[in-house]
């Protein structure tokens, strides 16, 4: 009997051990997130959840297009609702410095010099370019555009489709490319306007690959990801611009004030860590991560093969309100 009891104890007092060690190794955080996210559903619930599993937090999300969601957190700036704003580009935060807390993550060692953000604000866990999309059912490869200045030819009057940049940041991204390839003056306002008019504007940047891979529309100005899943299914082919285009990392911010700082900053952790960087390869093809040593999907075309534009974010933050001024009067004019 004596030996039972020695053994129900030994068997308790283990089980405490195990369950205090485990404690130990449990970051001290709060049991609550809540994200705003642009990024496609998929990939947020996805991560959301497998981040959710991990550390037993229960994360919330609200989605919305990036411009609909910094007006959001603009109007709880006072009494913030949001931990996370999981959505734009590497620029978003410094343009927004009232918006958001700065944070560097112990994982940023890991990834890719060039994919930091100098300004501090972002959480770069995965890196995007802004493509050409055409459908293979109505335009031929050698057809399509070879170039952004290609989409202002008669040709595809009516033809082409473009998210709204004050609803999109990878719009907002383009329209940036587009601005640092042919001139931030008149002149590059001029091809901009030019090629606009042959543009149908939309409001969300999913509907964008969406309506191409369907074949509603010949072409479309739209993100990496977005259209290589179209590329594997076969109805869709890419055009990397010979004129250039960025390679930028998207957008992950911490909210000033956020109600759940410790568990903001696991997140942030959590997507540059190895697990979460392999997952997104696997799970999300056409996504880039970012992680040192991760490799991208095998059919996607390195980024050595592109032709990379030197992406300046500190003007696209501080132009961010200018740009999207002028290009929604060219838009007025063009949407006839």
């Amino acid at each position: 009997m004596k030996s039972i009891v020695k053994a129900i104890i030994a068997g308790a007092v283990a089980s405490f051990a195990l369950g205090a060690a485990a404690f130990a190794q449990a970051p001290a955080t709060e049991g609550n997130l809540v994200v705003y996210a642009s990024h496609p559903s998929e990939m947020v619930d996805h991560f959301t959840k497998m981040f959710g599993d991990k550390y037993g937090i229960r994360v919330t999300t609200v989605k919305a297009g990036t411009g609909e969601l910094l007006n959001r957190i603009r109007a709880e700036r006072n009494r913030p609702a949001a931990d996370i704003m999981w959505g734009g580009f590497s620029d978003t935060g410094a343009s927004a410095p009232d918006l958001f807390d700065k944070y560097s993550s112990p994982e940023l060692a890991n990834i890719e010099p060039k994919m930091l953000d100098a300004s501090g604000y972002n959480t770069p866990f995965a890196a995007s370019t802004m493509v050409i999309m055409y459908n293979k059912s109505q335009v031929k490869p050698e057809q399509a555009p070879k170039t952004w200045a290609d989409l202002a030819k008669p040709e595809w009057k009516g033809k082409v489709v473009h998210a709204d940049p004050s609803k999109s940041s990878s719009a907002l991204a383009a329209l940036n490319t587009w601005l640092l390839i042919y001139g931030r003056d008149d002149k590059g306002w001029t091809l901009v306007e030019n090629m606009t008019k042959n543009m149908n504007i939309i409001l969300k940047s999913s509907l964008v690959f969406q309506q191409v891979g369907r074949g509603e529309y010949p072409l479309g100005v739209t993100y990496e990801e977005g259209a290589f899943n179209y590329v594997l299914a076969g109805t869709a082919g890419i055009v990397y611009p010979a004129d250039g285009t960025l390679l930028e990392p998207e957008g992950m911010f911490i909210v000033k004030g956020a109600p759940n700082p410790k568990a903001s900053k696991l997140f942030a952790d959590f997507l540059l860590s190895a697990e979460a960087q392999k997952e997104l390869t696997a799970k999300f093809p056409g996504r880039r991560p970012t992680r040192k040593g991760t490799q991208t999907h095998a059919e996607m075309k390195p980024a050595g093969e592109l032709k990379v534009i030197d992406y300046d974010s500190k003007w696209a933050a501080s132009s961010r309100a200018e740009v999207l001024d002028r290009m929604q009067k060219i838009i007025v004019k063009t949407q006839q």
